[in-house]
């Protein structure tokens, strides 16, 4: 049949062409042309669409595996497969359309009941298989991915900043300023700055169009310049095979130059040392111009300070965050459903003093707690032995002792762990530290007194400098965080291994010694803010060196307590206010330096107190009881010693006084004129001179010698005159004679009319007057001291003034004639000053909560202050 057609076709093709229709029948032939093989091409499409998919299918688990790897497909092998893509709808209709468009066909496939559709149709056809055989046959080869350029930023998994939300806010704020190219977050470990900065990368996410590229690097404690410069050339895709043949000065010039060209921001965490980023790695210094920001984060407040001139702080949890974020690790309901535990839970959240590290391991610790008793057990525990928690122990404690590492220099460390000594929560003396090192043998100064002062100050400043230690606002005391405490407690006992060599109980509420299996291994022993009364055990102590037993209850101590402590060199038995007797065997304390009886009711000082030939400090402030001294011209080697408070120094007690050759520091008490000129008049011993307390003199002026640059405090009780100057006038801003003067009170002075002698102790930090004083009326004069002023030197009175409390003087109407910056003031008390109507400050500092005035009298006074211009800047 189909012979038949072809031959009828082909005669009535052959009376077409012999009629002279040449160019529309070769039309019309190229038309039919698809129809007649339009069959034969849908079964070539047919076959090659899978075949394409195959292909593609399989292409694309190549790019998807190493894609797994960190690379990155090729753009040629993307743009196959979207034209790939672009193909395949077209290639599914035509096949899904195919049976419809079969049946049209007639003559076996030569003509079609639809001439044009069918034309259509099979152009469409076979233009389509052709693309797919020209994409089959352009398929790229070669490898299918590659390194190649990462993406600008990455997201890192963070917690949520619990109690961190207002610290993230200012600091975000900071670094978007256009001045601030390099900040700095330092705070001690655990405090949240690591928490801080993935969260300042989560925030960068807003600003990936700002930046070309954000990179996060953990520098860790051993910093190794390679590791950071590997990590950097990864996250900008330049680790190829030449990269690894580099050099670390040609890595330094490879990145400068890629970041060069860029806006990046470079996240840099856990940094222990000063890094030059340009020199050492390669960062180059972000500057307004290049618009770059670099931001690390570090437990130095030194390191800081090295790196950059923007640093902000990150302080611990206030109480309020402190327990949100400790409830969220407990979870569950137990803390809801009974009281008991939910007070538990709050002392034990307390003991954290806002610490993330110690909440978050604390809380989760607890979180499977749901007994009273399993809480109870908790806060012993914590209280008295917190490494016995492993989680204590691992996650937090060993954590905090990487700082403790970084000091590097082992009197440092041992500084640091003296401070385990001292009671939760302390408010800790800087001048009682030092002193404490000094008789202890930590430092020496090589043997000179004030260079081991030096000594101990600066170490002090390392360890704030570490966040080891917390400086308080008057800058005179220091605290330490509980957890560093357990932290520095634990290293000095070994490592828990040896617990019996530093025991502290301080605060633990002991009403007698404790037990200790074996006190040959007693180091050091700190008993501070119990109830003891009596001691009447007898221990053999041979390597006790320091002994705290200040702020107990101590009535009585038994001679057999002294006999066998050969090495103690410090016992602290101040604040025991009923104490009134020490026993002669104190004289078998052959190793004594540091001996404080402050704040005692002694009677007498036992005679075997002269035979402590090695003892350099003893203080006896307070001691009124007292009713002879005499023992103390026995000790020859003493240092430092401190009678203020304890009894009126006569003349032959000065004279027996200055026969103390190496005395270094001395505190009086003095009511007699003639006695406090003897003294001044002695350089020696007015070189001494710390603090010094007149009580009832009556005259004129009050002259101090002019070399008494070590005088730290002047209580003025019930006196009468009219000034205060120096010997030889003091009238010069280059001679300032208070250099050392911090603490001033004055308690009911008749005659004087004014303080401005105060202008020449630039330290001062605290000032307390009462009256009755009636002449008072000036703090600083100005007629007084605009002479000296007027020099233009550098004085700026009460630039370090903390405190001042202004009482009962009814006359008083000036504290200074205009207005002061007082940088450092936080606390003003002011009760019964009627005329004073102007303070030396501005209102706004009042609002906003900069100072905390306290006013005793009722608000008409304060509602009638004066302000000059409430919107000038104090």
């Amino acid at each position: 049949m189909g012979n038949v057609v072809s031959s009828v076709l082909s005669s009535v093709l052959s009376n077409v062409l012999s009629s002279g229709l040449q160019p529309a029948t070769s039309s019309f032939f190229e038309k039919a042309k698809y129809i007649f093989e339009l069959e034969d091409n849908l079964e070539y499409l047919q076959e090659a669409a899978p075949c394409l998919e195959a292909v593609k299918a399989d292409l694309q688990k190549q790019i998807e595996m190493e894609e797994r790897k960190g690379l990155r497909a090729r753009d040629v092998f993307n743009l196959w497969i979207s034209k790939v893509e672009a193909i395949q709808p077209k290639v599914t209709k035509l096949l899904e359309d195919r049976t419809a468009e079969i049946e049209r066909l007639s003559m076996c496939g030569y003509c079609s009941s639809n001439f044009f559709l069918t034309y259509r149709y099979g152009k469409d056809v076979l233009e389509t298989l052709k693309k797919v055989k020209d994409t089959l046959s352009l398929k790229p080869s070669g490898e299918v991915a590659r390194m190649g350029p990462p993406p600008g930023i990455v997201e890192r998994a963070t917690q949520p900043t619990v109690g961190l939300e207002k610290m993230l806010e200012t600091t975000w704020s900071l670094l978007m300023e256009k001045e601030v190219g390099i900040l700095g977050l330092y705070g001690m470990g655990g405090i949240g700055k690591t928490t801080l900065l993935k969260q300042i990368n989560q925030k960068l996410l807003e600003k990936k169009d700002e930046f070309a590229v954000v990179i996060f690097v953990l520098v860790s404690k051993n910093l190794q310049v390679e590791k950071i410069q590997n990590d950097i050339g990864e996250r900008l895709g330049i680790c190829d095979e030449a990269w690894k043949k580099k050099t670390q000065k040609e890595k330094t010039s490879h990145i400068y130059g890629v970041l060069a060209k860029r806006r990046f921001v470079m996240l840099l965490d856990d940094i222990w040392r000063k890094v030059d980023l340009e020199e050492e790695i390669g960062i180059p210094l972000p500057s307004p111009e290049n618009g770059s920001k670099v931001v690390f984060t570090t437990r130095s407040k030194y390191v800081c300070g090295r790196m950059g001139r923007h640093e902000v702080e990150v302080k611990h949890l206030d109480p309020e965050k402190a327990w949100e974020l400790f409830r969220q690790k407990v979870r569950g309901t137990t803390i809801d459903n009974d009281p008991e535990i939910l007070q538990l839970a709050k002392k034990i959240c307390e003991k954290c003093k806002g610490l993330p590290l110690a909440l978050n391991v604390i809380g989760e610790t607890m979180a499977c707690k749901t007994s009273v008793r399993e809480w109870q057990y908790a806060i012993d525990v914590l209280n008295t032995n917190a490494t016995s928690y492993p989680e204590v122990k691992d996650e937090i404690l060993k954590v905090l002792k990487l700082s403790y590492d970084d000091l590097g220099d082992e009197t440092v460390q041992q500084c640091f762990k003296y401070c385990a000594l001292f009671p939760e929560d302390d408010e800790i003396a800087k001048t009682t530290l030092v002193e404490y090192w000094i008789s202890e043998g930590i430092i020496d100064g090589d043997g000179d007194r004030e260079r081991a002062i030096n000594q101990g100050y600066r170490i002090i400043g390392i360890l704030i400098s570490a966040c080891l230690l917390m400086p308080v606002e008057t800058s005179e005391f220091l605290t330490i965080h509980d957890v560093l405490r357990q932290m520095a407690l634990w290293v000095a006992s070994n490592f828990g291994e040896e617990e019996e060599k530093f025991i502290v109980k301080t605060g633990a509420g002991l009403h007698q010694m404790p037990e200790v299996k074996d006190w040959n291994a007693v180091r050091r022993m700190s008993l501070e803010k119990n109830e003891i009364q009596n001691i009447s055990i007898s221990p053999v102590c041979p390597n006790l060196t320091t002994l705290l037993l200040k702020h107990n209850n101590l009535e009585s101590i038994s001679g057999e307590f002294f006999l066998s402590m050969p090495k103690l060199v410090i016992l602290d038995l101040s604040a025991n206010k009923n104490l009134t007797k020490l026993p002669e065997e104190v004289s078998k304390l052959v190793s004594l330096r540091y001996l404080d009886l402050s704040g005692t009711r002694l009677e007498n000082l036992p005679a075997g107190l002269g035979k402590l030939l090695q003892l350099r400090y003893l203080n006896l402030t307070g001691v009124r009881t007292l009713q002879s001294i005499s023992v103390i011209l026995s000790l020859v080697n003493i240092e430092m010693l401190m009678l203020q408070y304890t009894t009126f120094v006569s003349l032959e007690l000065i004279e027996d006084i200055k026969l103390l050759k190496n005395l270094k520091g001395l505190g009086v008490s003095i009511n007699d004129l003639v006695v406090l000129e003897r003294l001044f008049n002695i350089p020696m011993l007015a070189s001494c001179i710390q603090h010094i307390h007149l009580g009832g003199i009556v005259t004129s002026y009050v002259r101090f010698a002019k070399d008494i640059a070590s005088l730290r405090s002047i209580l003025i009780e019930s006196c009468v005159f009219f000034d205060i100057v120096t010997r030889y006038g003091c009238r010069s801003t280059s001679d300032i004679c208070f250099q050392n003067l911090r603490y001033v009170i004055f308690l009911g002075v008749k005659g004087i009319q004014d303080l401005s002698w105060l202008l020449f102790a630039p330290n001062l930090i605290d000032i307390r007057v009462r009256g009755p004083s009636p002449e008072l009326e000036e703090i600083i004069s100005r007629e007084k001291v605009s002479g000296i002023l007027k020099e233009g030197s550098s004085i700026v009175p009460f630039r370090k003034l903390h405190t001042i409390h202004l009482i009962s003087l009814v006359e008083l109407k000036t504290i200074y004639w205009e207005r002061l910056k007082l940088p450092c003031l936080k606390s003003m008390l002011i009760k019964n000053c009627p005329k004073l109507k102007r303070l030396p400050f501005n209102k706004e500092r009042l609002e906003g909560n900069d100072i905390n005035l306290v006013v005793a009298d009722n608000g008409e006074w304060l509602g009638g202050l004066e302000w000059e211009d409430e919107a000038t800047e104090g």
